[in-house]
């Protein structure tokens, strides 16, 4: 039973860390699909991504001797998986084009407790009362920030909850899968997905252009940054408990403010500041529990 205890600990212990490695790398992705988004159209952007993704993870699985298409594909959890990585990345594309980047990472951080009703409705996972309450607070946290804002609650903004419930259905549904799937080809129905999904926007939409050499390093950092998330977000939602692991995407608003205000140059003030703190405390004290628990 110490055993048992010790190793879900570990687990937790390594699902943090590659949940806050993967929220840095998801964040540098948004600011080069910010970037990009001022020269080329939802539909390339979507593309790009699928392209990129794909070639990554075909490489990986390559290497790996496995082959891409499988029966594993019409599974349930991979089908909830593959459709929550559609709607997240449609919509995190429209809110990071129309909506203040500083915005839309405050309203991302409504993530982890959508994540921990589902681990509480479905998984039956035990949160104790430490975490539950740090959990809570950090949703206090993102409550002051929203309040004083400005534009923070414009049309274009609510696109991110749309995204939130698209992460919502992939994280879960990495968490269900079976470990008879990798993570890699987890990944590429995702960005396969990305690729028709491109497409198919392309066909409506007016205004293409052959991007230049600045915008395709745009493209390319962002399928880069976000082709290496998706795996590392994947790793962790299948190592750790998603109670333990999913409040550590407060990261995410951290990596966030600080691109909107020192290189985007968008308004971060004093409440936003103080709720920012009560959402990292909130993630700290959650590592802190684990380490005193592992003792």
């Amino acid at each position: 039973m110490i055993a048992s205890n010790a190793s879900k600990i570990s687990a937790n212990r390594l699902g943090i860390v590659l949940m806050i490695t993967s929220m840095a790398f998801f964040t540098m992705a948004d600011l080069f699909l910010k970037f990009s988004s001022e020269f080329v159209t939802t539909g390339q952007i979507t593309l790009a991504l699928g392209v990129g993704g794909t070639f990554m993870f075909w490489v990986l699985l390559k290497r790996k001797g496995e082959t891409v298409f499988s029966s594993v594909f019409y599974e349930a959890p991979v089908i909830l998986r593959t459709s929550g990585e559609l709607v997240a990345t449609l919509f995190i594309i429209l809110a990071l084009t129309y909506a203040s980047f500083t915005s839309v990472a405050v309203i991302l951080q409504t993530l982890p407790l959508l994540l921990t009703l589902c681990s509480f409705l479905f998984l039956k996972e035990r949160v104790g009362v430490h975490r539950l309450s740090a959990i809570l607070l950090g949703f206090g946290g993102v409550l002051l920030i929203i309040r004083p804002g400005t534009d923070g609650f414009d049309a274009y903004s609510l696109l991110a909850i749309l995204a939130v419930v698209g992460m919502t259905m992939r994280d879960f549904g990495s968490r269900l899968v079976g470990s008879h799937i990798s993570n890699e080809r987890l990944a590429i129905f995702g960005t396969l997905g990305q690729i028709v999904l491109g497409i198919g926007l392309m066909a409506f939409e007016e205004g293409h252009s052959a991007p230049s050499l600045e915008v395709t390093l745009y493209l390319v950092g962002m399928v880069v940054f976000a082709s290496v998330a998706i795996l590392l977000v994947t790793k962790a939602m299948r190592t750790g408990e998603i109670s333990a692991v999913s409040p550590f995407r407060y990261s995410r608003l951290f990596f966030g403010l600080l691109i909107g205000a020192f290189v985007l140059g968008e308004t971060v003030d004093q409440m936003m500041i103080i709720g920012s703190a009560i959402i990292i405390f909130s993630g700290l004290y959650i590592w802190l529990r684990e380490r005193k628990i592992s003792r």
